[in-house]
C-alpha cells in the first residue's frame, strides 16, 4: 500500500503527502527545540538565581560601589556560572535595587536559535527570565557590640562616627516587623563599667566604701580573668578612682534602649582591650554575672547564634598588674587578648573584628586571627568605612532568599 502511495502520479495526492511530511517534521522538529529550550532556560535561571544573590552580598561587602559596578560584577558572576554559553544569546541584562523592600531584581532578555523548527519558520525562542532576592528578617541572634570608648575616639571624631555606625546596624536588625534580636552594649577602656546598681552582688569583690561602688570593676587574677565562670568563688575586684566608661547595657530585645545607650557613650581613658572581650562574653553568656543569655539547647531550638562584634581604633596600652590595669607589659596584654579570643570562639561565639583607623601591625594581625573567619576582619580607615562596615555586617546577620 505504502509503495502504491508513494509510486502514485497522482498531483492531489502527491501534494498533499509532501505537506504531511513537512507538518510532520516541523512538529517533531518544534518539539525537539522546545525541549532543548528548556533545558538552556534551566540554566540560565539557575545562573540568574546565583547571580542576584550574589549582587546582595556584592553590595553588603563593598558598600562604595555604584549600582553599575555591583551589575557588572553579578554579569561576571553570571556568565561565570552559566554551562550553556554558545546555545543562547542574553542581552539588556540589569540588576534594580529597591530599598524600600530590601530587595534586588535581575532581568535579561534571551535568545535561543532554533534547529529543526526552523523549517516551519521559527528561528528563536525566547523565554522570559527573572530572578529577585531580598534581605529576610534576621534569625534569632544575641549580640554584644564591644567598643573601644578610650580617650583616642575623641580624636578627628571617631566616637561620633562609632555611633553612627552602631545605630545603623541596630536600626538595620531591628527593621524586619518580626525581628528576634537581643543586642547587648560594653563601652570599655582600660576598665569596664558593670553598673553601680550591680553593688553587693554576690559575684562581686565588695571591697569598696558603702555607696561607693560606681560599678567600676578591675581582673581576677590569671588565668581566672580569661574565663567566664567561677565568679562566687573567685569574685570579680571592684576599682575605685579609675577613669570607667558608661555602663555595660546587658541584652536587651527593646531597639530604642541600645540606641540610647549607643548615643550616651563619651570617650576616656587608656586601652585595655581583654576587658572588653571578657565582658562581652559574659554578657552572651547564660550564667552570671549577667544572665540574659540563652542556653546553648535554648539556642539550637531557636536556629539562633550569639555574635560579638570587638571593635578598637589602637593598640593595647595598660595591662593587668591585679586587680587594677596600670602595668604597660603590651605583650602580657595581647596574650591575654589572644587567648581570651580564643576562648570566646569556643564557646561558640561568633566575632567580628574593626581595626579602625590602626596603624599598629602587632594588633592588626592579633585582631585578624580573633575574628571567626578572615572575612570577619575589617579595616575601615574613615567614617565612611567605618559605616560601611556596620552595614556589611549587619547585612551578614541577616537572611538572603530569593523570593522570585
Amino acid at each position: 500500500m505504502f509503495r502504491s502511495f508513494w509510486k502514485t502520479e497522482n498531483g492531489n495526492i502527491a501534494l498533499l503527502s509532501s505537506f504531511l511530511i513537512f507538518v510532520l517534521l516541523g512538529g517533531a522538529g518544534m518539539a525537539i527545540d522546545l525541549q532543548r529550550a528548556a533545558s538552556i532556560r534551566a540554566d540560565l535561571q539557575q545562573s540568574a538565581d546565583a547571580a542576584v544573590l550574589a549582587a546582595i552580598r556584592i553590595s553588603m561587602n563593598q558598600p562604595g560601589l555604584t549600582p553599575g559596578e555591583v551589575e557588572a560584577k553579578a554579569k561576571e558572576f553570571f556568565d561565570g556560572n552559566r554551562r550553556t554559553k554558545s546555545e543562547a544569546s542574553t542581552s539588556n541584562f540589569k540588576v534594580v535595587h529597591d530599598p524600600s523592600t530590601e530587595s534586588y531584581r535581575l532581568s535579561f532578555d534571551v535568545d535561543i536559535a532554533t534547529t529543526l523548527a526552523r523549517a516551519i519558520g521559527i528561528e528563536k525562542v525566547s523565554p522570559k527570565i527573572q530572578s529577585e532576592a531580598k534581605l529576610g528578617k534576621p534569625p534569632y541572634l544575641e549580640i554584644a557590640m564591644v567598643l573601644d570608648n578610650t580617650g583616642s575616639m575623641n580624636d578627628f571624631g571617631k566616637i561620633g562616627d562609632l555611633k553612627t555606625a552602631a545605630t545603623n546596624l541596630v536600626n538595620s536588625l531591628h527593621s524586619h516587623p518580626d525581628a528576634d534580636v537581643r543586642i547587648g552594649l560594653v563601652p570599655f577602656a582600660q576598665y569596664v563599667n558593670v553598673g553601680a546598681s550591680q553593688a553587693g552582688a554576690s559575684w562581686l569583690d565588695g571591697a569598696s566604701a558603702p555607696g561607693a561602688f560606681d560599678g567600676c570593676v578591675g581582673s581576677r587574677n590569671y588565668p581566672a580573668n580569661t574565663q567566664d565562670d567561677g565568679f562566687e568563688v573567685t569574685p570579680i575586684p571592684e576599682v575605685t578612682g579609675e577613669p570607667c566608661p558608661n555602663a555595660i547595657l546587658p541584652l536587651t530585645g527593646v531597639q530604642s534602649t541600645v540606641n540610647t545607650a549607643i548615643t550616651g557613650m563619651s570617650a576616656d581613658g587608656w586601652t585595655y582591650i581583654p576587658a572588653g572581650l571578657a565582658w562581652g562574653w559574659s554578657v552572651l553568656s547564660p550564667g552570671a554575672p549577667f544572665t540574659e543569655g540563652l542556653t546553648e539547647a535554648e539556642l539550637d531550638d531557636r536556629n539562633g547564634k550569639k555574635t560579638m562584634i570587638l571593635m578598637t581604633d589602637g593598640e593595647n596600652t595598660k595591662s593587668p598588674d591585679y586587680p587594677t590595669h596600670d602595668s604597660e607589659n603590651i605583650a602580657n596584654a595581647n596574650q591575654l587578648t589572644d587567648e581570651l579570643c580564643d576562648a570566646v570562639k569556643a564557646d561558640k561565639i561568633e566575632i567580628y573584628t574593626i581595626a579602625f583607623a590602626v596603624t599598629d601591625t602587632t594588633i592588626k594581625h592579633l585582631l585578624e586571627d580573633c575574628g571567626t573567619t578572615p572575612d570577619h576582619y575589617f579595616e575601615p580607615d574613615t567614617a565612611s568605612e567605618l559605616i560601611a562596615t556596620f552595614d556589611r555586617i549587619a547585612g551578614n546577620l541577616r537572611s538572603i532568599s530569593l523570593s522570585k
